[in-house]
């Protein structure tokens, strides 16, 4: 057989270069997948944040989104209380002087009915004096004849 290859005699060999090489090669390619997963790893956690941050904006955004929907509502209903406040009071208001106009109405009508039955008094007052006049008249008159 052939010589026996001895640490030193490998690597000086060219088979022994290709060896190193190979091993050069083969921890740089572990370091290489090293590096590769420690990537995917930090690139999953990013993601991962990213996610999160994202369902965390999109449950915040919702949760505003509510509260402005209810602020909203609240200051609306409270507007159209207000209004109707308004209106109510409005309407008293018109109310109390569509009474005071009737009570004004109806006195001044009990007025004019007081001030019409005053005149059919007087008028009678006046139809019964001149008919008590008349005979008056007649006697006088019958009275001027007989002489």
């Amino acid at each position: 057989m052939g010589k026996l290859l001895t640490p030193n005699s490998v690597a000086t060999s060219p088979i022994g270069n290709d060896l190193d090489k190979l091993r050069e090669a083969a921890a740089s390619v572990h370091q290489i997948r090293l590096s590769a997963q420690r990537e995917l790893e930090l690139a999953k956690k990013i993601r991962a944040e990213a996610q999160r941050y994202q369902m965390e904006t999109g449950t915040k955004a919702r949760s505003q989104a509510q509260q402005l929907i209810l602020h909203t509502r609240l200051a609306s209903q409270k507007e159209v209380e207000e209004m109707i406040r308004q209106a109510s009071d409005e309407i008293q208001k018109l109310l109390a002087d569509i009474r005071v106009i009737r009570i004004t109405a109806q006195e001044e009508l009990a007025a004019q009915r007081k001030f019409t039955d005053a005149a059919r008094l007087f008028s009678l007052s006046l139809a019964l004096k001149e008919k008590n006049r008349e005979p008056e008249g007649k006697r006088k008159k019958q009275l001027a004849g007989k002489k």
